[in-house]
């Protein structure tokens, strides 16, 4: 397992490249063929025993982060969200950013004490990054505007479970690398695709599938994890500890019922404990596989993750351990899909 490697390399939409190589370099001796498509997809095959099905693993590299807006005078950094973040997270985050020099930062907002109201929300324009920069003229040649900024959480053991940064979607990209070290000819051609810009709108998954054409896909995810204080029951879309979550439905997408139930199946037949996505919502780049080129079949197995789009998230070792299980699973019986 290379989680812990994968999660503290650095990888906002758009500048994938550091997590690219070292997947790259991970995988090469393990696969029959690779390419990188001009989106900066990782797209790698193992030839199967039967040539006339394409089925497609997906999970994506990007993760959510930050980029240079503007250079204030008095030194200080204006920036944007890159993907889906609350700015109520940012305030005394430490960041990166990434320039040809690259820099620490704090994320700063206007002390409690001089706030009109500390009840009001808070909004991009009032925060900024502090550097330790006097002014403009200390960060030339070091930064720019573009430069992408990102969290520095480290992975680490948080009693029982995990934390780190991008759990989603490095946990999809390791358990791909994991099935791809067990070097096992599958029985039709198999790709495993390394995604880009899925956080800004599921950009990569669109390019791979034409080029691929799947018959059969599935991407693995990390989704939102709901069993925490003040979210009611009723409201939980999955639980740390209960196995990988199988998808019926999510924004702009109904997974098959021969889709669900091939994965159904392979969890009940390898007695993987498994939960179903309770609520019809958030989305992933299963939306976009589906109605590529001529459609596919396609399915969403996802880890459940809490305080996902953020600077932290926790996950639970043994929801990797089942969903890694399912998938190699799926990967070792693709045929049934076709013959249910």
């Amino acid at each position: 397992m290379v989680l812990k490697e994968l999660c503290n390399l650095y990888g906002v939409s758009g500048n994938e490249g550091e997590v690219r190589n070292f997947i790259r370099n991970e995988i090469k001796d393990y696969v029959d063929e690779i390419k990188v498509d001009c989106l900066g997809n990782l797209m790698v095959k193992k030839r199967g025993r039967n040539c006339s099905k394409q089925i497609m693993f997906l999970a994506h590299m990007d993760e959510v982060g930050l980029m240079v807006e503007k250079i204030e005078k008095n030194g200080t950094i204006k920036f944007q969200s890159v993907g889906g973040i609350l700015p109520s997270i940012f305030p005394a985050t430490n960041v990166k950013i990434l320039g040809k020099e690259t820099l620490s930062g704090v994320i700063g907002i206007q002390p409690i004490h001089l706030q009109k109201s500390v009840l009001s929300p808070i909004k991009m324009d009032s925060l900024y990054i502090d550097c330790g920069a006097n002014s403009d003229t200390e960060l030339n040649g070091k930064i720019e505007i573009g430069d992408y900024i990102t969290f520095i959480t480290k992975f680490s053991q948080l009693g029982d479970l995990w934390e780190g940064k991008a759990f989603d979607d490095r946990v999809g990209c390791s358990i791909m690398i994991d099935i791809l070290k067990e070097n096992i000819t599958p029985e039709f051609d198999t790709w495993f695709v390394f995604a880009t810009q899925e956080e800004v709108g599921l950009r990569g998954s669109i390019t791979a599938s034409y080029h691929i054409k799947p018959d059969f896909a599935l991407v693995l995810e990390g989704t939102t994890a709901c069993d925490i204080p003040l979210v009611e029951r009723n409201r939980y879309t999955t639980q740390l500890g209960k196995g990988p979550a199988i998808s019926i439905a999510h924004n702009g997408l109904v997974f098959g019922k021969k889709v669900f139930t091939f994965l159904k199946n392979i969890a009940e037949q390898k007695q993987i404990p498994f939960q179903v996505k309770e609520k019809i919502s958030g989305g992933n780049d299963a939306t976009r596989i589906a109605k590529a080129e001529k459609g596919t079949f396609v399915g969403s197995v996802s880890v459940p993750v809490r305080y996902i789009h953020s600077p932290t998230s926790v996950m639970h070792p043994e929801d990797y351990i089942n969903t890694q299980k399912l998938a190699m699973g799926i990967f070792n019986n693709s045929q049934n899909f076709f013959n249910q």
